[in-house]
């Protein structure tokens, strides 16, 4: 049953759904009050259209965990192509929302393509590395800078480029704006490098790279700088009604709520936040719920997170093991990323809480990224493999699912009274 539901580790379909229950929970009880106001009923719009976004992602993760591993691989390239057009046609057919362009479609079916980015990226990424030879170690570099630029410079530049590729969609990202999106997919690529082996000195590149353009990106905007700025002086009078209102109102509704929490129901943080429902809806897990109920909370999205980097470990290929690794290290960061915005640690930044937060676009590209881990874990059979195990059996040896048992796992056979031994094959570790 659970093969034809494309279920092959239920732990992680139930984690998932555990905090997908209580993000609508939070997601109700942040968001009732003001629709009592507004439309006079205690039905929050954004309950009502979470649950028909549920339903199109429960259908988008099986169908994702009906496509084999093998295919995401060959496709890896075609789906961050698709996701990069679509990172393009945002600025020309997107639908502007409180002076940002992020969403692209018509009427209830819009999508926001900086979501599916986050996966798209880590699958780009985990084909591209599970095919990448490792630079060698010891080379002998020319003399002269010609044959130093065509043997050992432009085969540098080459293994670059799907990092190119990917800070590109970022640069769309952030052109929208969305700076916090487009650190989060950076972050995530960053953290595949240590599974793919990528050498110390790219990485130190990398992060002297990555720090120039943050920086840029800050300076370019004004607002962004000022965030920053202002934060550490978010207490002072000119600060606490402005800029930093969301930060301080998060802050105070999180330490009202202490260790058990003012209650279901009983928060001030959903009537004074403006995102109450989306990038802080943690402000109301924290007060309502407590320590406790945060813990809880934290507790479900850290067992998804250690369960793929458990998977990831004992993956088939280093494409599966990529992937998986990508997948929870990217809703790692974004959880770390969220909590601390609203704990105020760092400023108001717009990234949802995984699973949590109210947001179709998030919610669907999250399962579709736990279908797409399903379908890593799927059996493989291999015949000519299963053919050659049942003769091993046959020939005397008791055996365990298929494998040969101790007794028999060397058998010598005499040719021309030369003794040829042959070892049983053993699985690759990643």
């Amino acid at each position: 049953m659970t093969k034809k539901l494309r279920i092959y580790d239920p732990v992680l379909l139930i984690l998932g759904a555990v905090a997908t229950g209580l993000g609508l929970l939070f997601i109700f009880d942040a968001g009732y009050a003001r629709a009592i106001q507004s439309q006079k009923t205690g039905l929050p719009p954004e309950f009502q259209s979470q649950l028909i976004f549920l339903l199109i992602a429960a259908g988008a993760s099986w169908w994702a965990a009906s496509i084999p591993s093998v295919s995401w691989k060959k496709w890896s390239k075609l789906a961050w192509v698709i996701n990069l057009l679509l990172l393009m046609a945002v600025p020309i057919f997107g639908h502007q929302l409180n002076g940002a362009k992020r969403w692209i479609g018509y009427g209830i079916f819009t999508i926001q393509p900086a979501e599916f980015a986050k996966l798209a990226a880590i699958i780009y990424l985990a084909g591209y590395f599970a095919d990448r030879k490792a630079w060698p170690q010891k080379i002998k570099y020319p003399k002269h800078w010609i044959s130093k630029m065509d043997n050992v410079w432009i085969p540098k530049l080459m293994r670059c480029f799907p990092a190119i590729w990917v800070m590109i969609g970022v640069a769309f990202i952030e052109y929208e704006p969305d700076l916090g999106t487009g650190a989060v997919i950076a972050a995530t690529g960053f953290a595949m490098f240590f599974p793919a082996r990528v050498t110390t000195k790219s990485i130190y590149a990398s992060v002297v790279v990555a720090a120039i353009l943050c920086t840029g990106a800050m300076l370019k905007e004004p607002y962004r700088v000022q965030r920053f700025t202002h934060h550490i002086q978010r207490w002072k009078d000119e600060n606490f009604d402005e800029l930093e209102f969301q930060s301080v109102q998060a802050e105070l509704a999180i330490s009202s709520g202490g260790v058990p929490g003012v209650g279901l129901g009983a928060g001030r943080a959903k009537h004074v936040l403006p995102a109450t429902t989306t990038d802080f809806i943690w402000a109301t897990v924290g007060e309502e719920s407590g320590l406790w109920g945060s813990v809880i909370v934290l507790s479900v999205l850290g067992g998804i997170v250690f369960r793929l980097l458990y998977l990831a470990r004992i993956a088939k290929n280093r494409f599966d093991m990529l992937l998986l690794f990508g997948v929870g290290s990217w809703i790692g960061i974004q959880t770390c990323v969220n909590v601390m915005m609203a704990n105020a640690f760092l400023p108001a930044i717009g990234i949802p809480l995984p699973f949590i937060s109210s947001g179709g676009s998030s919610l669907i590209a999250l399962w579709m990224a736990l279908g797409v881990c399903q379908a890593t874990l799927a059996p493989v059979q291999d015949k000519p493999k299963q053919i050659k195990q049942k003769r091993t059996s046959k020939s005397g040896g008791f055996s365990f699912g298929g494998y040969p048992s101790r007794s028999k796992a060397k058998s010598s056979t005499t040719l021309n009274r030369l003794k040829v031994t042959s070892k049983p094959d053993r699985r690759e570790r990643v």
